[in-house]
């Protein structure tokens, strides 16, 4: 099934005077009138709000998804808001929403809105199609250009669907406090690293870091109250300067090709009891899934 067939045409709103995203999701439920009544838009209403203020719909590049299930549909309804100017995403604050997708599918139908979540991602992903859908003054045109695109809704979500985008790789020569700082600064506790060709070598996390300020063979002992004789990370402070991200890094890592099935990345993670997974294509860095965002991506769809 093609995407482009789930848009509704007076569902698409070029550039309304939507001060931010609670307003612009207000202006595409009115869209829905012949399919939901008035009572079952201010429930859906209710129903995004309440999981905005779990987790936001903002994902990134200028992009949210607002989404959510309702019992009186019978098929899914996907309407869009664009604007140039941008309005207010609300969370994360000063961001702009330039284009606002609304997905609302049937509460029975759970992998039929992650398959529409991971097309729309696909789209909102590729940069030429996103910029177009942008700068198009017609809806239909806009259907036209999301059906050129070829982005079907697929019958199996990959590491490609719920992936992002990596941060910036850490190199194997960078200083270890160079790193650190890096990290105190990064949403997660860890950084892939590369080499200068983008090849993924491993990462280096707040584990492999804290673990240089341990004696040698603590995890041995059965004692470990000898540990109170001991600086705090003397052995840390003794080598910092020495030290580079090569040092310290892990090769021990979980990787998948961008085709792999979530359902085989789901028990890589939980099998591997890693938080995160590098998604890569020909061995270079090309995404991250983390653990966490499978609750917010798949397990609250």
């Amino acid at each position: 099934m093609k995407l482009s067939s789930l848009l509704i045409e007076n569902s698409i709103l070029i550039d309304p005077p939507v001060q931010n995203k609670e307003e612009a999701i207000q202006r595409v439920l009115a869209t829905f009138e012949p399919h939901l009544d008035s009572a079952a838009r201010n429930m859906a209403f209710l129903r995004l709000m309440e999981r905005e203020k779990r987790i936001t719909s903002y994902v990134d590049y200028g992009v949210a998804i607002p989404h959510t299930k309702m019992e009186q549909l019978s098929r899914v309804l996907v309407g869009l808001v664009t604007s140039n100017k941008g309005f207010d995403a609300q969370d994360p604050p000063d961001t702009k929403v330039h284009l606002l997708f609304l997905i609302l599918a049937p509460a029975e139908k759970n992998t039929l809105m992650l398959q529409t979540l991971a097309a729309v991602a696909r789209v909102c992903h590729a940069k030429e199609i996103r910029e177009a859908i942008r700068r198009t003054k017609s809806p239909a045109r806009i259907i036209k250009q999301i059906e050129e695109s070829g982005i079907d809704v697929k019958s199996t979500i990959t590491a490609a669907d719920v992936m992002v985008v990596a941060p910036a790789a850490l190199q194997p020569e960078t200083p270890l406090p160079d790193a650190i700082g890096k990290i105190i600064l990064s949403p997660d506790d860890g950084l892939p690293v590369t080499d200068a060709q983008g090849k993924l070598l491993g990462e280096i996390s707040s584990i492999e870091i804290l673990a240089i300020g341990l004696p040698k063979y603590v995890d041995l002992l059965k004692d470990d109250t000898f540990l109170t004789q001991f600086e705090p990370f003397e052995n840390y402070f003794r080598q910092e300067r020495q030290l580079t991200v090569r040092d310290v890094m892990t090769r021990e890592i979980l990787t998948c090709e961008e085709d792999t099935p979530i359902i085989k990345v789901t028990n890589m993670l939980v099998s591997g009891r890693r938080p995160r997974l590098y998604v890569v294509r020909d061995g270079k860095l090309h995404g991250i899934v983390y653990r966490r965002d499978l609750l917010s991506r798949v397990l609250q769809a």
